[in-house]
């Protein structure tokens, strides 16, 4: 595994995101779309998530995002903020996404 500088790490923005809507993407078996209120902003999220979890019952979640990479267009939607899950190596078809095990507001910052 490669190492990363502590101050690499501070450059991404890690956030308390609440999922608004999600959808499945069109024309792809592994990708929903999803709005995520970052604190009084809602950003576009596409991730390979389709497999393993229902868009509604993502609605409503608290979920953890990185807001501050590069935007980046999937099967026409772009995405401005990534989910953060946790992936099983010894079962891949267990993946989690990482969310706050207390209440927090959305847009607060994970540190």
């Amino acid at each position: 595994m490669s190492t990363l500088d502590f101050e690499d790490f501070v450059k991404l923005d890690i956030r308390i995101g609440k999922v608004v809507k999600a959808e499945k993407v069109p024309n792809s078996k592994k990708l929903l779309h999803a709005e995520i209120d970052i604190g009084g902003e809602v950003k576009s999220c596409v991730g390979g998530l389709a497999e393993y979890y229902n868009p509604e019952d993502l609605v409503g979640k608290t979920v953890v995002v990185v807001t501050n990479l590069k935007p980046r267009k999937m099967f026409g939607y772009e995405s401005q903020v990534m989910f953060l899950a946790a992936l099983d190596k010894s079962n891949p078809s267990n993946v989690s996404l990482l969310t706050s095990d207390k209440p927090v507001p959305p847009g607060s910052k994970v540190t």
